[in-house]
């Protein structure tokens, strides 16, 4: 199961009221820390422990504080200090050498659940959205969604969890306001891939997406490819030998990047051309570069027809030619351009 954060909401929704729970919230880090502010892990008293928050040094003994929080309901905040020979971190030789501040809040129906069926809402609707939580105060106080007029003037309001739409993709900003510590945390829904071939190779990297908790889309127009039984992980398969049908699936479901690797001149050219409309972040097309010449002219595009970046051939040269090394090759690029991480992006 993914840790992304649409996947563990997706486990803690049915149970939130079959269990007693927990979030173990990392809202400040000093140094090198294996996990930023933002992220979160849910316990609960049947056991759950969704997430991570270390690289499993720490886990043990958030786990016992969260019990003793399910035990009195008082939330509870904890520093692991890598450097300080006297704490739990070091004693544990977490060796990271940094500093983790975190808050443990009991989730009850009470304090409406901290706004987290909210954000999970706004997620599994494919919308980003800010959560705004208080850290160190009275979880039980007033809590409200604000919709894009009041998130005008959200510095206004004295809430203690918020939920707002349009989140932009940015840290986690921790501020005070009347003495009280927020911590405001972008969530966007996980990056939604679609491939273009439904082939032997393609099966790899939809795994390999899956596993990054991904949403994927499969399209291929020929009866004998991109069949159920080869991509059980794909979360669609376009079952239309029409491109205008994909068009309409693109538009549907805000794809945000796409593989073309059908290894069929019509397929992926016609693919080329409709896909050159959208605002996708990232296209790869699997090839030499002479190929991608040639699909362009039949296409009818040029590569600054597209908005994001354009890769073929597709992936990182790591020196594999197998469909395991290419598709981690493709899957590692995506994610590097879609974390505005690729070293040629600014």
């Amino acid at each position: 199961m993914s840790n992304q954060l649409i996947h563990l909401l997706a486990q803690w929704h049915p149970l939130k009221d079959a269990h007693q729970w927990v979030l173990g919230l990392i809202y400040k880090t000093e140094g090198s820390c294996y996990r930023k502010a933002g992220a979160v892990m849910l316990f609960s008293n049947a056991g759950h422990q969704l997430g991570v928050l270390s690289g499993g040094c720490l886990e043990s003994d958030i786990n016992k504080q969260a019990q003793r929080v399910m035990q009195d309901g008082k939330h509870r905040t904890a520093v692991y200090d890598d450097n300080d020979e006297e704490d739990i971190a070091f004693k544990l030789g977490v060796g990271c050498g940094g500093v983790v501040h975190l808050a443990l809040l009991p989730v009850t129906s009470d304090n409406h659940y901290l706004q987290l069926h909210t954000v999970y809402s706004y997620l599994v609707s494919g919308q980003p959205c800010l959560w705004k939580q208080e850290v160190n105060g009275e979880l039980s106080s007033s809590v409200s969604v604000c919709d894009n007029q009041q998130a005008s003037n959200s510095e206004q309001a004295d809430n203690t969890t918020r939920v707002k739409p349009e989140a932009k993709k940015t840290a986690a900003l921790l501020d005070t306001q009347n003495g009280k510590c927020f911590l405001t945390v972008p969530c966007e829904p996980p990056p939604h891939l679609l491939i273009v071939g439904g082939g032997y190779d393609a099966t790899f990297v939809v795994k390999m997406a899956v596993q990054q908790g991904w949403s994927v889309s499969v399209w291929d127009p020929r009866p004998a490819q991109a069949r159920v039984e080869h991509f059980g992980d794909a979360n669609f398969i376009v079952e239309s030998t029409e491109v205008e049908a994909l068009n309409l699936h693109v538009a549907e479901h805000n794809i945000d990047a796409a593989v073309l690797m059908s290894h069929h001149r019509q397929i992926d050219s016609n693919a080329l051309s409709m896909l050159s409309r959208y605002p996708l972040k990232y296209v790869a097309m699997l090839g030499p570069i002479h190929r991608k010449e040639e699909m362009f002219a039949l296409a009818g595009v040029k590569e600054s027809d597209f908005k994001g970046f354009f890769a073929s051939p597709a992936g990182f040269n790591i020196g594999g030619d197998l469909p395991e090394s290419i598709a981690l090759s493709i899957i590692a690029q995506c994610h590097a351009v879609l974390a505005n991480k690729f070293p040629t992006l600014k």
